[in-house]
Order: structure tokens, then sequence, then C-alpha cells
């Protein structure tokens, strides 16, 4: 949806400035005029998908979490985005995401990741626990908002039991829910610490979970626009809480580590050409 109105209006503006262009005359050779109206159009396209961005959804009024039509509209946008940036999102493991509501806990590399995870949730509206700042920022926090995302500030240990009780009831609505347990960006293949207490947002409301292993994100900038990036998405069987209802949220929160390592283990030897 987004690709297509960014295209028409790339398209159609580019048309609008050969006209100009023409219309008055300007003592060019045609290839500039081309070239101009070319990156005029592209640009006009951008200004366009902000402008759009920055005015869907202000008329709605009420808790909007469960709208798909919003969701739908976010995750085209975020196909745009990958598309934008040349990364080829190798995803496996789709068959094992649930039809009814789960707590989705994943590792974190970068701000990327939940633009390439969310879109892979076709039929439900999957929210996130995602940093404080990201409210803020002009445009996507009006957006990250509309969706009912969660905040939490990291530094606070209050505000993070506050986010993982608003968590746990959105789960008990109906919504699948996803939380990153490391707590921010590793920056890279290397995983940090998981923050067991993250896992609460399961345990105690006795939710599935599906875990996703996350691969390559963190260099996805490093040739762009040269070079197409490979970038991998592993979800894995879910967890159902009779496998987990022996374990204290420490004991789980190294099992599910140690389930998302073995996956980058197994994707560093695919991106290596090991066997």
């Amino acid at each position: 949806m987004i690709t297509t109105f960014y295209s028409m209006v790339t398209l159609l503006m580019t048309l609008v400035y050969l006209w100009l262009f023409d219309a008055y005359r300007l003592d060019f050779p045609a290839p500039l005029f081309w070239l101009a109206s070319l990156l005029l159009g592209l640009l006009s396209g951008f200004v366009a998908l902000f402008l759009l961005m920055a005015c869907y959804g202000r008329f709605q009024k009420g808790d909007q979490t469960k709208n798909m039509r919003n969701h739908r509209f976010v995750m085209s946008l975020m196909h745009f985005v990958m598309r934008v940036l040349r990364a080829k999102i190798i995803v496996s493991g789709t068959e094992n995401i649930p039809d009814e509501p789960f707590v989705m806990v994943s590792n974190h590399q970068t701000n990327f990741d939940i633009i390439a995870i969310k879109p892979l949730i076709k039929n439900q509206p999957m929210i996130f626990i995602a940093k404080h700042s990201l409210f803020k920022w002009p445009v996507i926090g009006h957006l990250v908002k509309l969706l009912g995302n969660i905040s939490i500030y990291r530094l606070s240990d209050r505000s993070a039991i506050k986010s993982i009780l608003a968590g746990i009831k959105q789960y008990e609505n109906g919504v699948p829910v996803s939380i990153f347990p490391e707590g921010t960006r590793s920056h890279g293949n290397e995983m940090i610490d998981f923050k067991a207490g993250a896992f609460k947002l399961a345990t105690k409301p006795k939710a599935p979970i599906l875990v996703v292993s996350i691969y390559n994100f963190c260099s996805l900038l490093k040739y762009w626009p040269i070079k197409r990036h490979n970038v991998y998405i592993h979800i894995h069987p879910v967890i159902s809480p009779d496998e987990y209802e022996d374990m204290n949220t420490q004991a789980l929160s190294k099992h599910v580590k140690a389930i998302i390592q073995s996956q980058l283990d197994r994707f560093e030897k695919i991106e290596h050409g090991q066997s």
C-alpha cells in the first residue's frame, strides 16, 4: 500500500516537473530536465509520505489497539522502509506462529528489529513494550501510540513493573505482546544479558511464549545503498505454559537465551558458507 502510494506520487510529480520545465522553456539539455524532474519527484514522494504518516489516525477516538486497519497501514510502511534499506529478509519458522494471543521474546540488535518482525504477524494486532524515547519521535511517536504499544523507561524499576503489568493486561485482552529481554540493543550478533523480570510478562498470565532469533540486523547499513544485505529471522516453536511451569524466571530466561543462541550459531555458519 505505502510502496504503491509513494510510486504513484513520485511518477505524477515527475511528470508535473517535466511539464513545468518545458512550459518555462529553461535552457538546459534534455537529460538534465529528466534527471532534475526525477529527483524532485522522488523528494515529493517522501514529502507526501511524511504528510500521510503525520495525518493518519489523528481523528480516531478511543483505544485503537485492536484496529487491524491501523496495524496493516504501519506494516505496509515497515515493508517500504525495508525496501529502501535494501534488506533481504530471510524468514523461517512462520508455521510456528500461533493463531491465539502469545508473548513474543527476541534478541534485540537495532531499532530495525521491530520494523522487520511486526509484519510477520499478519492477522493479529501485536504490540511491543518499547523504550519511552520512541514515543517522543516526531510523527513516528504518534503511530507508535496509535497502535497501543507500551512505553518502558529502562532506568526505572517502577516504570518497568508498570509496563509489564500493562502488557499483561493487553495480553489478557486478546492482544499478542512482544518484549526484548536484553532491555536494550546489543548492536551486534552477540547477545547481552537477559533481564529475567521481562519473562513475568508471560509467566504471570501463563501465556505461550513465541521465541524469535534475529541475525545480521546490526550491519544493515554497512553497505547501504551499494549492496543488498541479508538479514535472518527464525521463529521457534511455541513454549507452552506446561513446558515452563516448573521454571522460575531466571531458569526460563537462560532456557530462552540458549534457544536463540543456538539459532544464531546456525545463522553464522550459513552466512559464512559453512555446512
